[in-house]
This record gives C-alpha cells, structure tokens and sequence, in this order.
C-alpha cells in the first residue's frame, strides 16, 4: 500500500539545497581524507567555515574533546578525519537534521 505526502514546495526545495550541499561537503572531506597528508589539518578558520559554526564553538569542541587537535605554535590544527562525524552532530544540535 502506497501512502502519499504533501508538503509546501519551499518546503522540498530547502530539503534538496540541504542535501545538495551536504553532498558537496562530505565530497570535499572525502577528497581530503583520500590522501591523508599534514596538509589534511584544518585550521581554526578551515573548521569554522566547513562546519558553518563560530570559533567559539569550535573552541568548545576542542575543550570537550569532540575532534582532535595538534598545537602549531600558538595556533590549534583540527583532524580533517573528525569532520563527517561532527556535521552530523553540528547539524543534530542546530536543529537542521
């Protein structure tokens, strides 16, 4: 038995520009992870914008030990490898999934 469900269009169009840049963004991780280098760690501004959160959020995830890190200098480097895992949690706790 098939069932059928209606939903406002804008309603579709935001589902679709979700998932096409949630494609396009676990694309870029994987072509990263592809070929693991030193490269392959983010910077606090990289993590930022993958994510779309701010640095204090990231900060807290680093405090709370939710992706791993390496000390540069002054500055932190974010495993490139913890990103799929975080969207989803990022996208969980934000409400958008």
């Amino acid at each position: 038995m098939s069932e059928f469900v209606q939903i406002e269009k804008e309603v579709l169009v935001d589902i679709f520009d979700r998932m096409s840049y949630l494609q396009k963004v676990f694309v870029s991780v994987y072509e990263r992870l592809r070929n693991k280098e030193l490269g392959d760690w983010l910077t606090m501004q990289q993590l930022c914008e993958l994510l779309h959160i701010s640095e204090s959020k990231a900060r807290s995830l680093k405090r709370g030990g939710h992706i791993g890190y390496i000390r540069c200098g002054k500055e932190s480097r974010f495993d490139v490898a913890d990103v799929p895992a975080l969207l989803e949690r990022v996208e969980k706790l934000s409400g958008n999934g």
